[in-house]
C-alpha cells in the first residue's frame, strides 16, 4: 500500500513543480537613467559620490545614460543600494542560493591614465558585505564608438542578503595633452540585476522527495 501511495504522490508533486512559476525581480531602480527629476543624482536613487558624475543624452536606449568623467587625480562614482537609495523591497528569501543575472552597457574611453570599474556586493540588513565581486576593471572591453554589454552571472545570493549594492568608478591620473595624456569619459546604461526566486513548489517537492524515500524504505522493510 505504501508503494502505491508513493507513486501518485511523486507524480502530483512533479505537476506542482512544473506549474509553479517565479517572476524575475529587478533589484536596481532606474537602471536606464530615464528618471532624472532629481537632477544628476536622479530621483530613483543613483548617487554621485565624487566630482565627475552626471547624466548624458548619449544613450544605448531611451534618452539618458550615466556619465563618469573624473578630473585628474580624482574619481567619478555612481552607486546605489537597492533598498536604501533604490527604494526596492528587500531581496526575496526565495532568491537565496540563486545566481543573480547582472549586466550593463558601456562605451567610452577611461582616459590615458585612467581606469573604470564596477563592484557588485550583497549586503545584510546592517550593511555587512556577504558576497562581493571585488573591483572588476573593464576599460579594456569598451570603445568610444559602440556600446558593449558587460555581464557577470557568477555571484550567488548568500544567506542573510537583504540588499544589493553596486558601484561604478572612473579614476583619472595626470592629464597633459602635450605629453599625450588625455582625460576620458565612460557612459553606462541599462544597468540590470535580476534574481528569480525559487517557486514554493520546488521547496515542497524537495521536502516531499525525502518523504517518498522514507515511505519506500519502510515498504521495503
Amino acid at each position: 500500500m505504501t508503494k502505491n501511495f508513493a507513486r501518485p504522490l511523486a507524480a502530483g508533486l512533479a505537476v506542482l513543480l512544473c506549474s509553479g512559476t517565479a517572476q524575475a525581480v529587478q533589484l536596481f531602480a532606474n537602471g536606464g537613467f530615464e528618471d532624472n527629476t532629481g537632477g544628476q543624482n536622479s530621483a530613483a536613487g543613483w548617487l554621485g559620490a565624487a566630482a565627475g558624475y552626471g547624466i548624458s543624452n548619449d544613450a544605448f536606449s531611451g534618452n539618458f545614460s550615466m556619465s563618469l568623467a573624473s578630473p585628474q587625480f580624482n574619481a567619478a562614482v555612481g552607486l546605489q543600494n537597492s533598498v536604501e537609495q533604490g527604494g526596492n523591497p528587500p531581496i526575496p528569501l526565495a532568491a537565496i542560493g540563486t545566481t543573480g543575472e547582472f549586466s550593463f552597457y558601456a562605451k567610452g574611453f577611461a582616459g590615458t591614465t585612467g581606469n573604470v570599474l564596477y563592484a557588485l556586493r550583497y549586503l545584510d540588513g546592517v550593511g555587512n558585505i556577504l558576497a562581493n565581486t571585488g573591483n572588476v576593471f573593464f576599460q579594456g572591453s569598451i570603445n568610444e564608438t559602440t556600446w558593449t554589454q558587460i555581464t557577470n552571472n557568477s555571484l550567488v545570493v548568500p544567506m542573510g542578503a537583504v540588499a544589493a549594492f553596486l558601484e561604478f568608478s572612473q579614476a583619472m591620473g595626470p592629464i597633459d595633452p602635450g605629453a599625450g595624456l588625455f582625460a576620458g569619459q565612460v557612459l553606462i546604461d541599462n544597468v540590470s540585476l535580476t534574481v528569480v526566486p525559487v517557486p514554493a513548489a520546488v521547496w515542497l517537492f524537495g521536502s516531499a522527495l525525502g518523504l517518498i524515500g522514507f515511505l519506500r524504505r519502510r515498504a521495503a522493510a
